[in-house]
């Protein structure tokens, strides 16, 4: 396999600024507050040395396939694990809330991850396909989930008290850009077939540049500018959170 001087450059790039980042997180302590995007930050410098060292090399490739596979599968499941953290740093002061979304997502993981397990050892086809099908599946999904983030936090940001210069609105606004453009050049891509293949390889390191760079503005703003407010306004969400609240402590009884 190989690759152009301009992926390899965006690759090189990336892989940097995400170091960069990391160190921020260590240095400042975030790592504390965001464990899973920490992790997901490590992983993702990791994964973009091994995989640039191999393409670089022109490994074959079955040989990259075996790399390949199970690191993309690890940025999927960290990926979803940042978009958990986020939402529970958003839903920090609404108890009930944040209870009843973290049941939601850890059985939506549960049942998501049954579901392409059972693909990949009981489809049809080969094996290889239905593993490679299983993860642009996965893909998508996690792509229009990290749209849907963005536009939720952009509904009801006001809401919640959370203003754009906040962690969590920074880190969604990263990820919604890239998957935006992600979907985009994939539309594209099934439109046009392997004629824009080459494009959307560079198009698609140039986003997540952007999305890498976007983290990097909002982790390097001072500490107290992003902080959420600490008077959580009186609004449907909290009379929501309040109503959710009597039914659990009513279950409960």
């Amino acid at each position: 396999m190989h690759i152009t001087l301009a992926e390899y450059v965006l690759g090189i790039v990336a892989s940097g600024l995400q170091c960069f980042i990391g160190v921020v997180l260590f240095r400042r302590k975030m790592f504390r507050r965001f464990p899973a995007f920490t992790a997901y930050t490590v992983a993702q410098v990791v994964t973009e040395v091994i995989l640039l060292g191999e393409l670089f090399s022109g490994i074959s490739s079955l040989k990259y396939a075996y790399t390949f596979y199970p690191l993309q599968f690890l940025a999927i499941a960290l990926a979803f694990a940042v978009i958990y953290e986020i939402f529970r740093m958003v839903l920090e002061p609404y108890d009930a809330l944040r209870r009843v979304w973290r049941f939601l997502f850890l059985a939506g993981a549960l049942i998501f991850i049954t579901i392409g397990v059972l693909w990949v050892l009981y489809g049809s086809g080969p094996q290889s396909d239905r593993l490679t099908q299983s993860m642009y599946l996965s893909l998508r999904s996690l792509r229009v989930v990290q749209v849907g983030l963005l536009l939720l936090l952009f509904t009801i940001s006001g809401s919640l008290g959370l203003t754009w210069r906040a962690y969590s609105f920074g880190l969604a606004l990263g990820y919604g850009t890239y998957a935006i453009v992600d979907l985009v050049l994939t539309a594209m891509r099934l439109h046009y077939g392997d004629e824009v293949w080459k494009l959307y390889s560079v198009l698609t390191s140039l986003a997540y540049s952007v999305t890498i760079v976007i983290w990097a503005v909002y982790i390097l703003q001072p500490q107290e500018l992003a902080q959420p407010v600490r008077v959580i306004p009186y609004n449907d969400i909290a009379k929501w959170n309040e109503k959710l609240e009597e039914l659990l402590k009513r279950k409960a009884a």
